[in-house]
């Protein structure tokens, strides 16, 4: 046994080294913390015995210096291998912590993804239940087609059933017809027969009309050759007239160039005898002589050709002037160089001279009027010849047509025979018509029962058609409808494992890793199917949109056609009743010009574009009518009980359409009434509520714009010219300008209203106050 104390430096160092090695290894060493001394005793070397479990203890020995070295060594050793060891065992605390700081991650992150996929799931179950529901109303929804389409296949069976029977009776009516056409030959050579004994009675009257007509132009001839010797005396006499004036024009030239000579000797004798007289007379003188030499240059000039460039010529001279010229003469002073007498003779003659001429004159006027009337009557006898032409031409074709018509013996029996043969071919025209419509109608019922057969046939097949995809998209529906109750229960399944393996702590990270991927995997399916059966709905849908759209364009397609049929009829009944108005005309002669309207119309492109159209519309229709005769009779070969009944649908159907037409005519009517009374009560009631009386204008621009004028008069305006003008145009209003509102105060307020507040209520609103204080106070 052996006392001491350690350092206190290796005491503090060994205190911590064995504290860690006590925490690391779970032993139990009890280092002092005091100071005190402590007994060492050295154990000796355990003995192990061979099964090394149970040691040995010798003697206890008291430890030498070598002892406590070698243990301080080993001590040494010991700590050193336990810092390293606990190291070791550090860095592992560390690396096991990050693993379960990821594991603890990576099970939130999969805790998350299961939650996710349970929602996922829930919505999957309502999509699987919206699905299925969609696919219940779907197969429902088609199963109710079906059902209303084999109902339909089932009337357009009896509807078939009924037009085979139709068009037996059509057959029927036709040999009817038949039978009808060959009395109609029978009657038509009776007829002909007749017309042949006419045409031996109009020949006889033909014959008595050609020597009628032949005396008739031997009168005429007569006459127009007297009239032709009449005319010639009457222009040889007119000739000699002329030459005769003539003559007398000559005669009456020369004696004026006779007076012309005297006259300027007369004033030549004047001006000589005018130096000698005193100065007053000689001034009356000159002032007489110079009115006389003016109008006796004048008077000349008017007569005579010739005329001399220094005196005047404004008018004609006349006998009045003669006569003041006379008088003027016998004023003068008797004394005057003795030529009183010689004036007043030479004036006379010149008076008498004048008057013979205007007698000339009238004679010429005369013979120019005659010769003008000659000529006339010349043209008038060439018209003469024309029409006795004309007479010839008209009688030889009617003395062909006496020939020709039978049972003519003379002229004022061909009128009678007309009238005859006219009403006989407006009765056959009538009842050629009435039998074309016969046929018109069977042609329009036949088109109608083969319409409606191929029709039937077409909606069978489309219904067949639909029945066959609608059961294979049952089948496929079915089928993904398996597979998802197949995944929703392996998806189940899934679940109650991860619900079991929950619990297990150490192939849990494994375990959830793979369950995670299954049901990743099990989603991603999911999901395939899911968007599958949304795109098989999707496909469904535009299938089903496009059938419908088809149906309805089918339907607005016969709707068409049915307006169109209808609008034919109303024209086809439109032109049989002009026809037989026309017909009846022809028959009466009922023609007057007072009566007679004439119809000008001016075709546009567009026009002329729906004729053509409509033209070739009606070729094809013509055509179509012509295969339905040959269809016709081809059936009236066969039957001959089809005739009655399709007349009888026919006369129904027509009465139902006029009722229709007559019912929708009166509903118009109604309509406009009410609509007019509902106007009237909407303006009455704007005027008594905001105290305007709206009118409303359209009008277009100078550049072609259309523009909505709307004019309001106020209640209590004090004059007409009160008024305001709105154009309204694409949505914008803007005020008009005029005298009204051109006045200072009104453009103020439209000013302030209108363009600063945009306004237009509060300015009409304004005006209304202001003209209402004025119109009360005033």
């Amino acid at each position: 046994m052996m006392l001491r104390t350690p350092p206190p430096r290796k005491r503090r160092a060994e205190s911590p080294l064995q504290e860690d090695n006590n925490n690391n290894n779970n032993t139990t060493l009890s280092p002092s913390s005091s100071r005190q001394l402590l007994v060492c005793e050295d154990l000796p070397v355990a003995e192990y015995s061979h099964d090394h479990s149970i040691p040995t203890s010798s003697e206890q020995m008291l430890c030498t210096y070598q002892c406590r070295q070698m243990v301080k060594s080993e001590f040494f050793d010991a700590l050193s291998s336990a810092e390293k060891q606990a190291h070791d065992y550090q860095s592992k605390f560390e690396a096991v912590n990050e693993g379960f700081e990821k594991s603890e991650s990576e099970r939130k992150k999969l805790r998350d993804k299961f939650f996710n996929t349970e929602q996922e799931l829930a919505a999957t179950r309502g999509r699987e239940h919206i699905l299925q529901e969609q696919l219940r109303k779907e197969v429902d929804f088609s199963q109710e087609q079906l059902k209303k389409q084999l109902q339909a296949f089932n009337e357009l069976e009896i509807k078939f059933q009924n037009e085979t029977r139709l068009r037996k009776n059509a057959e029927s009516s036709a040999a009817k017809a038949e039978e009808r056409a060959q009395i109609l030959e029978e009657k038509l050579n009776t007829l002909s027969e007749s017309i042949d004994r006419e045409k031996g009675r109009l020949q006889n009257e033909l014959a008595q009309m050609r020597s009628d007509t032949k005396l008739s132009v031997s009168r005429i001839s007569a006459d127009v050759s007297n009239l032709l010797e009449r005319m010639e005396c009457r222009a040889k006499n007119a000739e000699k007239e002329s030459e005769l004036l003539k003559l007398q024009l000559e005669g009456l030239k020369e004696q004026l160039d006779k007076s012309m000579q005297e006259k300027f000797e007369l004033q030549k004798k004047l001006s000589t005898e005018s130096l000698k007289s005193p100065s007053k007379d000689n001034s009356l003188l000159v002032k007489h002589l110079q009115e006389l030499r003016n109008y006796v240059s004048i008077l000349f000039l008017s007569i005579s050709p010739k005329r001399p460039a220094a005196l005047p010529y404004n008018e004609p001279v006349t006998l009045i002037q003669i006569d003041e010229v006379i008088g003027f003469i016998r004023l003068l002073p008797t004394n005057m160089f003795g030529l009183h007498e010689s004036e007043v003779r030479e004036a006379r003659k010149i008076k008498a001279s004048q008057e013979d001429i205007e007698l000339l004159k009238e004679k010429l006027h005369e013979e120019k009027s005659r010769k003008e009337r000659a000529e006339l009557e010349l043209l008038k006898l060439s018209d003469l010849k024309s029409n006795m032409k004309n007479l010839e031409d008209e009688v030889s074709t009617w003395k062909s047509v006496i020939k020709e018509l039978p049972g003519v013996s003379s002229v004022d029996d061909i009128p009678s025979e007309f009238a005859a043969l006219q009403k006989k071919v407006v009765d056959r025209m009538k009842n050629e018509s009435e039998t074309r419509e016969k046929v018109i109608e069977f042609q329009v019922a036949l088109d109608k029962v083969i319409l409606d057969k191929q029709n039937a046939e077409t909606e069978a097949a489309m219904v067949k058609e639909k029945a066959e995809s609608y059961k294979a998209e049952i089948k496929r529906l079915e089928l993904m409808l398996g597979l998802i109750t197949e995944e929703r229960d392996r998806l189940k399944d899934v679940i109650k494992e991860l619900k079991e393996h929950k619990d297990l702590e150490g192939g849990s990270g494994l375990v959830s890793g793979t369950i995670f991927q299954e049901l990743e995997i099990s989603l991603d399916k999911k999901e395939n199917y899911v968007r599958q059966l949304e795109n098989s709905l999707s496909e469904i849908k535009e299938s089903n949109s496009r059938q419908h759209n088809e149906i309805m364009l089918l339907n607005e397609r016969l709707t068409n056609e049915g307006r169109r049929v209808k609008m034919l009829e109303r024209e086809g009944d439109r032109l049989r009743s002009e026809i037989s108005l026309l017909e009846s005309k022809l028959g009466h002669g009922d023609f007057s010009s007072a009566n007679t309207k004439v119809l000008r119309m001016v075709n546009t492109l567009a026009v002329e574009n729906e004729a053509k159209q409509t033209i070739e519309a009606l070729q094809n229709e013509l055509q179509k009518a012509k295969e339905k005769l040959l269809a016709v009779e081809e059936l009236k070969k066969q039957s001959s009980d089809a005739g009655t009944h399709v007349d009888s649908y026919v006369a129904a159907k027509i009465k139902q359409l006029k009722e229709q037409i007559a019912t929708l005519e009166k509903r118009e009517e109604r309509y406009k009434t009410v609509f007019a009374e509902r106007i009237s009560v909407f303006r009455r009631a704007c005027c008594e509520l905001f105290g305007y009386k709206i009118v409303m204008d359209d009008h277009q621009r100078p550049d072609g714009i259309p523009v909505t004028r709307f004019t309001l008069h106020s209640i209590y305006a004090l004059s007409d010219d009160e008024k305001l003008q709105f154009e309204y145009e694409s949505g914008n209003t803007n005020i008009v300008v005029n005298a009204y509102t051109s006045q200072p105060e009104i453009s103020r307020q439209v000013d302030i209203f209108i363009r600063k507040m945009n306004s237009i209520p509060a300015f009409t609103a304004n005006l209304t106050v202001e003209s209402f204080n004025k119109r009360t106070l005033s």
